[in-house]
């Protein structure tokens, strides 16, 4: 028997303390909407303007083009017939002479016999009768000798004269062997090259003041009250706040006054070369450098903010066109240079909810300029040099050779397109007529995201809860440019005349097709800023109550009111388990409030004291 009591005990003990689990919540539900107008569709405030240029066209580097039309070698050796020639005389000679006399030479020499040294006179003593006799004998020949000698020097030396000299015929010096073989350039035709490096196409510079955007943003945010009578006071209590977009959600853009600007850019360097061979008379070489940096206007619409044109920089009355705009779309044609179409753009934008990102997208496109220019003769004209983009030369043993850097066609259709995407989220102010506990910090005011409130420890039986919602909203602008283009380049052609050996022309062609890429469409103009001007929406208080149970709000619907909150300075942040708090130090200038960089993250909230000022709508 008293098993069964304790046993008793024991399950209704356990039935009291799993009451609190088992409460039933009072569901709330506010139906909200949020509106802002005229607000800039650049950045935030309502007054902003847009002066962007973008380059549309090709550059290209080390881009060549070259011909090779020789034949023939510069060093080709063959056997050199003057050494044949030197061989046979040199053979010839040398039958007859010395090495030494065919390769030096030598003078014919006449015939001389020695003489010898002129003869000695004997001495004698007297009487000495056989003495004297051959002593006369020596006196005769003596005297001969000195006849023949002084004969002998009227037409040679002393020594030819005593030693004598053999008979010599003249004979031509061969002088040092010529080489075996010869180097001779046996190149004939000729070689063409060209490089260049550039960048060409259109400076094209778009100006907008601020235009305007509205937006409406529609949320449900409901809550659950927990059966407050059966609670205690001690127990936090967390309203599992959530917020659902509902009812009207759209986003509107007003576009404004444009002004356009388009320039043409010629950017280029580069040579052509040519060498040119014939046998016999050699080779000659010539080229011609270039080096060319111009740009040229060609249209200017509405850059005096009265919707003045300028085409080609002069007013179209040059041209016998009509000085200003007479309607849109609004032609002019120069023509053989340049073919314009101006439009009056106004891509407005409209949208609404995108189920799939949760957040409000518009897009709104609009054509803007379509042009047909012949470029290089417009930058041509403009710089005042009718040849600037050609020249010839003469290269002297062939002919003559000419070239022109380039030849550009260009068709674009510009289209001005703008893409919105507004990410709106839900904050409320919770105003208590009596402090609550939030974490370890005491207050009468919490401002937080709506679907981030932390949970709450209320301090006293009854506190009267009002709620204030708004919405910090970041729109996101990206505003570019869409092409339709045709686009022709004739790169480097090269033309050559060169009699016998030919007449032809070379040439790079269209960049465009020889992997040099065209141009991307960046963006004009990308920015993510806060969308300002959201009203208030202050909902009907409810009571949480722990003697007589808590009630809701009398009406779902919440009022409209001009958002002036003003945080106070210094808010301490109210840091929760697990939790980093941050502070927010204004409700539209904080960036970690931001959808984009919180989705996922923990509860983030701030807790103050003062109320936030409301002025009704």
């Amino acid at each position: 028997m008293n098993n069964r009591r304790g046993t008793t005990r024991v399950a209704i003990a356990l039935v009291m303390l799993a009451a609190p689990l088992a409460v039933e919540a009072t569901p709330i539900a506010y139906d909200l909407s949020f509106q802002t107008s005229g607000q800039s569709i650049w950045n935030s405030g309502t007054s902003f303007t847009l002066d962007k240029t973008t380059f549309l066209g090709v550059a290209w580097q080390d881009k060549k083009i070259d011909i090779d039309a020789m034949v023939g070698q510069e060093i080709n050796p063959v056997p050199n017939p003057l050494r044949l020639a030197y061989d046979a005389a040199f053979a010839v000679c040398n039958a007859l002479h010395s090495a030494s006399a065919c390769i030096n030479g030598q003078t014919a020499q006449a015939p001389v016999a020695a003489l010898g040294s002129r003869p000695g006179v004997r001495s004698c003593g007297a009487f000495a009768f056989d003495c004297e006799f051959a002593r006369a004998g020596d006196l005769i020949s003596r005297a001969a000798y000195d006849t023949a000698f002084a004969a002998c020097r009227i037409g040679f030396s002393a020594t030819v004269c005593r030693k004598g000299q053999p008979l010599k015929l003249p004979l031509v010096a061969l002088g040092t062997a010529p080489p075996s073989f010869l180097n001779v350039d046996t190149r004939t035709g000729f070689a063409l090259n060209g490089t260049t490096d550039g960048r060409v196409g259109l400076d094209l510079g778009v100006k907008i003041d601020s235009g305007s955007v509205d937006a409406t943003v529609s949320y449900q945010a409901t809550l659950d009250i927990p059966d407050t009578a059966t609670l205690d006071k001690a127990t936090p209590i967390n309203f599992n706040p959530n917020s659902v977009f509902a009812g009207t959600n759209v986003l509107n853009t007003s576009f404004s006054n444009v002004a356009v600007s388009v320039d043409a850019v010629m950017e280029l360097s580069g040579s052509v070369a040519v060498e040119g061979c014939l046998i016999g008379p050699g080779c000659a070489s010539a080229s011609a450098p270039f080096n060319i940096d111009e740009t040229a206007p060609i249209l200017s619409f509405n850059a005096d903010g009265e919707g003045g044109i300028l085409l080609l920089g002069h007013t179209p009355t040059v041209f016998g066109l009509p000085a200003e705009a007479n309607g849109f779309p609004f032609g002019l044609d120069v023509a053989g240079l340049a073919e314009v179409t101006l439009h009056l753009p106004q891509p407005n934008a409209s949208g609404d909810l995108d189920a799939a990102s949760q957040t409000l997208k518009a897009t709104g496109q609009d054509d803007l300029v379509d042009l047909t220019l012949d470029v290089d003769n417009i930058v041509a004209s403009a710089a005042g040099v009718p040849g600037l983009f050609g020249s010839s030369f003469q290269l002297p043993i062939l002919g003559s050779v000419g070239f022109d850097i380039i030849n550009v066609e260009m068709g674009p259709a510009i289209d001005l397109k703008q893409e919105f995407e507004l990410d709106p989220t839900l904050f409320v102010s919770l105003l208590f007529d009596k402090a609550v506990k939030v974490g370890d910090t005491i207050v009468t005011e919490l401002v937080a995201a709506w679907d981030s409130l932390p949970s709450i420890t209320f301090l006293d039986d009854v506190t009267l809860v009002t709620p204030t919602f708004f919405v910090q909203a970041d729109l996101l602008n990206r505003t570019l440019l869409d092409f339709d283009l045709e686009f022709g380049i004739d790169l480097l052609q090269i033309f050559y005349d060169f009699g016998t050996l030919g007449k032809d022309s070379i040439g790079i062609g269209n960049v465009l097709n020889t992997g040099v890429d065209l141009f991307e469409s960046p963006d004009l103009y990308s920015n993510l800023f806060d969308l300002a001007g959201f009203n208030l929406q202050i909902g009907d208080p409810f009571e949480v109550n722990f003697q007589s149970g808590s009630t809701g709000p009398s009406s779902r619907l919440a009022r409209s009111a001009i958002n002036e909150i003003v945080l106070p300075a210094g808010v301490a942040a109210i840091p929760e388990p697990g939790t980093i708090m941050l502070l927010l130090g204004g409700i539209f200038g904080i960036h970690a409030f931001r959808r984009r960089a919180q989705r996922g993250c923990g509860t983030q909230m701030l807790a103050s004291g003062p109320v936030p000022n409301a002025a009704p709508a």
